[in-house]
């Protein structure tokens, strides 16, 4: 806006004309980017338009009101813009540089152009607005790419934490998957002091099957869901849940008792006995057995499961709906 009116008033057309474009681009980079989109093609643009702005000064002003400098300037801010694309910022710089030295080679410093100021004064103003804005454009750039950088570093760190998570997460109860709960499993194993001991169990819904095949596999997922839930509320802090297969999930809790661990099922209990569902005018509930067992750091994983995997076809057995924790 302020080289708009400069131009005006010196009565310099072209590029008066050419300041018009000029606003008019950035009000509208400016509207784009308050849409939400951004990206470094917007800022090469703004780097293209100052490059012809100083061709076309440099044109008809000659070298006097130091236009040519942009040249000079553009090349370090198209390095500092962020961009995948490598061979961009060298484009626009060979560009800059070759347009400094077409000037440099064809036009000394007193060449004859359409537009002279014998007045040194008004020189030295646009010599001064040049240097203030210059200085604001490096400046611009160099802001710019920090925050797209940062943007960019956010997105991947999020982008890496879905990955992450798509990973070792069950889509349906956002419970861990059997892989990184065996993970997690042997990181306690490894972490546990020489005489603590860990607590495993595992938990089946009773009679699952039955109610997939009365009220359809949508139901089923609602009450996987409602389950995983109230693993996720009430497992200890420091403790990991997973959904083992189908409906069978289980828990680890490190430096606990067994009897911490048949606490923790004894609130999942009790929330599913309290617990109706309700689907079209039926209601049903659900309950869940249990197998616990426990682990010192020098036990195999896989024996403490199958500890807890015995325990817990005992329970049905014994009538389901409870907590075996003993052999």
């Amino acid at each position: 806006m302020a080289y708009l009116i400069m131009f005006y008033i010196l009565g310099v057309r072209e590029l008066f004309l050419f300041n018009i474009f000029s606003v008019a681009f950035y009000v509208t980079l400016q509207i784009i980017i308050a849409l939400g989109k951004s990206g470094p093609k917007f800022l090469y643009l703004a780097l293209i338009e100052i490059i012809i702005h100083a061709a076309v000064a440099t044109h008809f002003l000659g070298w006097q009101p130091d236009f040519a400098m942009f040249f000079i300037l553009i090349i370090p801010a198209t390095f500092l813009t962020y961009t995948q694309r490598i061979y961009i910022p060298f484009i626009i710089s060979g560009v800059s540089m070759g347009l400094f030295l077409y000037y440099k080679i064809t036009m000394d410093y007193n060449a004859e152009v359409k537009y002279i100021f014998d007045d040194n004064s008004i020189i030295k103003a646009i010599q001064i607005m040049n240097a203030v804005i210059g200085v604001f454009v490096m400046l611009t750039g160099g802001v710019s790419n920090i925050f797209i950088r940062e943007y960019k570093e956010f997105q991947i760190v999020e982008q890496r934490e879905t990955f992450r998570d798509l990973a070792s997460k069950d889509p349906l109860t956002h419970l861990f998957n059997r892989r990184a709960m065996n993970e997690h499993i042997r990181a306690i194993r490894r972490d546990c002091p020489p005489r603590s001991q860990y607590v495993i169990g595992i938990g089946d819904i009773d009679n699952f099957k039955r109610i997939n095949d009365t009220y359809g596999h949508d139901v089923g997922d609602k009450v996987l869901v409602y389950v995983s839930n109230q693993f996720i509320n009430f497992i200890p802090e420091g403790g990991y849940a997973a959904r083992w297969g189908g409906e069978e999930f289980l828990f680890v809790i490190p430096n606990a008792s067994i009897e911490k661990g048949v606490a923790f099922t004894d609130k999942i209990h009790k929330m599913l006995r309290s617990h109706v569902f309700e689907i079209d005018d039926v209601e049903f509930g659900v309950t869940m057995t249990f197998g616990v067992s426990k682990g010192i750091p020098v036990d195999k994983i896989d024996n403490v499961i199958t500890t807890a995997d015995k325990r817990l076809y005992k329970g049905k057995n014994n009538g389901k709906n409870h907590t075996e924790f003993t052999d």
